[in-house]
């Protein structure tokens, strides 16, 4: 493994993170503060800044969006099947929560009048709230809703994600490769979490966290980062990496926000999304099973410094091919 370079990397994405909160910090700035907002907005670029640098004036590879995941893009099939594959498992993942959190007695469920769906759509999407329905599920507004969620908000998250992503899964991981699968895996997930260092020093200092929270915080970003990981090793590509990213940030909610009713309980067992006590045990399922079917085994090692593939989802020779 070439340490010099990664920890020039993880060096610069921590160093560089801290500064740009740095005026928040010392502002006393809380969650809910724009300076924190704005914080966020621009730290997020951090890794891919950190991994720019580092591929261009350390490492300085032949081919340097290679060395990024930016590229082969094709087959074309694979990388968008990835993609897509990766938006849907965390919507998926949403609703398997919320209703794991139902059955366990976590939250209230609303299937009558959807008063959960009603109040989400009134808060988020305010612009789709006249056509919410008299009773029943508000479909018209539901979709409508969606398309705000579509357009506007995944887009957004997208953009915010390559800045993130580009760095973590792009670079660090398959520099980390030569440790193994799961330790890179692991530890790339772990380093990630860990950046969020500013947001959760601000959290603690705000009263908003105990440490419970930043532990359980920390264990499910790792986690979360072995799933990222995944799609970049299955598809070859940082694209799905990136889709995975931003479909876990975004839409992950709807379950929770479509189900449950509007005045449901929550807590550090599950406060909605894959949050909480209840969606870390959801993604820990879903790696457990990636690991059980041998889907996390690297095989074919690329020697020009991109990230060697793992097996496919099927024994078929690819399932996006």
């Amino acid at each position: 493994m070439p340490v010099r370079e990664v920890a020039i990397f993880v060096g610069l994405a921590y160093v560089l993170a801290w500064l740009v909160f740095t005026p928040a910090l010392l502002g006393g700035a809380e969650p809910a503060d724009p300076a924190f907002g704005v914080s966020t907005q621009i730290y997020v670029f951090t890794p891919a800044s950190a991994a720019l640098l580092v591929v261009f004036l350390v490492r300085r590879p032949a081919q340097r969006a290679r060395a990024l995941g930016l590229v082969p893009l094709r087959p074309v099939r694979r990388i968008v099947g990835y993609s897509l594959l990766a938006l849907l498992l965390f919507v998926v993942l949403g609703f398997v929560a919320t209703l794991a959190a139902a059955a366990l007695g976590v939250i209230r469920l609303d299937l009558a009048d959807f008063s959960g769906a009603r109040a989400a759509i009134e808060e988020r999407a305010p612009s789709a709230a006249d056509a919410v329905s008299a009773t029943g599920f508000p479909t018209e507004a539901y979709l409508q809703a969606l398309v705000v969620v579509f357009v506007a908000i995944l887009p957004m998250s997208l953009l915010w994600n390559v800045g993130e992503e580009l760095g973590w899964r792009g670079y660090l991981l398959p520099r980390l490769l030569p440790l193994g699968v799961w330790p890179a895996l692991l530890l790339s997930g772990l380093i990630h979490a860990l950046w969020h260092g500013p947001q959760m020093l601000i959290h603690l200092r705000s009263g908003g966290w105990g440490w419970e929270n930043l532990a359980l915080f920390v264990v499910s970003v790792t986690f979360a980062g072995v799933l990222f990981g995944w799609m970049r090793l299955a598809s070859g590509s940082v694209w799905p990496a990136v889709v995975a990213h931003a479909a876990n940030n975004s839409l992950n909610i709807l379950g929770f926000l479509t189900l449950s009713a509007a005045d449901s309980p929550t807590s550090l067992l599950y406060p909605g999304g894959l949050g909480g006590v209840i969606g870390l045990a959801v993604v820990l399922a879903v790696v457990g099973v990636l690991a059980a079917t041998g889907r996390l085994r690297m095989r074919n090692p690329d020697r020009n410094g991109a990230a060697p593939r793992l097996p496919p989802w099927t024994s078929a020779p690819s399932i996006w091919s």
